[in-house]
């Protein structure tokens, strides 16, 4: 398509965002980008790490992501309870974009905070500075705003409110950037970003001509088409709307010379889904796609949407009732009685399709293993790891990954919550990443605990402790910091 935007994410960082106070993940071609301004590895990553160790908080901090550079407001009930209470909350990304000749580098970090008396997650401080490529990284811009309107409890007051940036004499070209007022209130009373929102998307588009707007609008409409069309979150809740049989997810992403198309439709596992007429022909075209890709993980299976009926709603817009079925050498029934792992493997089989083929789009998965065979698993990954074009970063627990993906891929949750994220260190060619990391598990040797082994302990002592209900405690000793840990689970 003209005018596409290939945007990669190079690092993401948390700062007092649910059970991490500090983390960082650099992901495959961070180095490559920063050094020579090219991608030149395939670039998957896999978290690995034990329960509650961070993992999903980086998914749920890269999906509050594609929301705010979507534009959107980040949804209250979802969110506010991850957002620290004490301390400022923050997600700081690092993006390389591409457009035609032109590269650039950007880091974006904004900071969020919980407000439960309106039950919204106020935008309330953002910072995007970005660089243009040449025969280096050069031409460093800055801005940075906090909006006041989130502490004014009048919203009309006029406020003398502007960006501040030690670059703005060479953005005197994009006028909005000198006048906040405006766009600050808006963005205050609809709870979005300033710098990813409808109305700055629109205005970057009418910027004249020259040097310093051009990097600009690249940068403003290439994180939001980014986030609109090619970053893909799937969470761990959609697991359970396909295991209490009510959606299937089905993903649509259509490229032509002058659109692209993007949009997850839902369809029922019992009973018929309505269709807007519009969409039918992308969502059997969608159907077509996985039957081609599904052969090949599970040969006797085929899916097909089943055509019930045509209607009309009252607004005049035209639906088509459908039903999507499983075929299994010729015999059809309904998809409900396939088991979870299929079903989750029909869910996410476009979203890999398209991973695989378009260098722009980023698939972020949690528990990617979850119901899918290991060994199925690891090759699909390992299929992946080598001909992948777009950007795979996932959660699982299943360690048949660890023999089909380099050591470099993988990112360890740690059990400190100042450095959560670490790399593996000390592994030779000829070790086996698998016995590898259990060993590090058990024995140790890395930068930081991959496991605290107190815990096992804990475990058996609450085992024994529930099974005696009220009878007398166990008469133990342990050290006082093991101590405190018990005193945790009696409380």
């Amino acid at each position: 398509m003209e005018n596409k935007y290939n945007v990669r994410i190079m690092r993401s960082e948390l700062r007092n965002f649910k059970n991490v106070n500090y983390g960082e993940v650099s992901y495959m071609n961070y180095g490559s980008i920063n050094s020579r301004g090219v991608i030149d590895k395939t670039d998957i990553v896999g978290i690995y790490g034990q329960n509650g160790s961070g993992k999903t908080a980086l998914v749920e901090a890269l999906d509050i992501l594609q929301y705010i550079i979507r534009g959107f407001a980040v949804p209250y009930e979802a969110y506010a309870g991850l957002l620290s209470r004490e301390n400022p909350s923050s997600i700081t990304t690092d993006f390389f974009i591409e457009q035609g000749p032109s590269k650039y580098k950007v880091n974006y970090v904004v900071y969020i905070r919980a407000n439960d008396e309106k039950k919204k997650i106020e935008i309330y401080k953002e910072k995007l500075t970005y660089w243009t490529r040449g025969a280096s990284w050069k031409s460093e811009r800055d801005l940075e705003f906090e909006n006041p309107c989130y502490s004014n409890t009048d919203l009309l007051e006029q406020r003398s409110m502007s960006i501040v940036s030690e670059h703005m004499k060479h953005l005197n070209g994009i006028p909005f950037l000198a006048s906040m007022q405006n766009l600050a209130l808006i963005c205050a009373q609809q709870f979005s970003s300033v710098f990813f929102n409808t109305l700055v998307f629109k205005a970057v588009k009418e910027l004249a001509e020259g040097e310093e707007t051009a990097a600009f609008q690249d940068v403003i409409r290439g994180i939001m088409q980014f986030g609109l069309v090619d970053l893909n979150v799937i969470k761990v809740n959609q697991l359970g709307t396909i295991n209490r049989n009510q959606i299937i997810p089905i993903n649509v992403h259509r490229e032509t010379k002058t659109s692209i198309t993007q949009e997850c439709i839902p369809l029922k596992i019992s009973g018929p889904t309505e269709i807007a007429e519009d969409n039918y022909e992308q969502v059997c075209l969608a159907i077509d796609a996985i039957n081609i890709a599904i052969r090949s993980i599970v040969p006797n299976l085929q899916i097909g949407l089943e055509k019930k009926m045509e209607t009309e709603k009252p607004d005049g817009t035209k639906v088509i009732q459908v039903e999507i079925y499983s075929n299994r050498d010729g015999k059809c029934f309904p998809i409900r009685y396939e088991s979870e792992g299929i079903k989750r493997i029909i869910s996410i089989l476009n979203y890999l399709i398209a991973v695989f083929n378009h260098p722009g789009v980023c698939l972020v998965v949690d528990e990617m293993d979850s119901g899918i065979f290991e060994y199925l698993l690891g090759e699909l990954l390992g299929l992946m790891n080598n001909e992948m074009k777009g950007q795979l970063i996932f959660t699982s627990h299943n360690l048949r990954v660890l023999e089909k993906l380099d050591a470099k891929n993988i990112v360890c949750s740690t059990v400190n919550p100042d450095n959560r994220y670490i790399r593996l260190a000390g592994i030779e060619k000829n070790n086996n990443k698998r016995d590898f990391y259990i060993r590090a598990i058990t024995v140790g040797g890395q930068k930081e605990a991959l496991y605290d082994e107190d815990d096992l302990i804990a475990m058996g002592y609450a085992f024994r402790k529930a099974g005696r209900g009220n009878q007398d405690k166990v008469n133990l000793s342990f050290s006082p910091e093991f101590e405190q840990k018990l005193q945790n689970y009696n409380n």
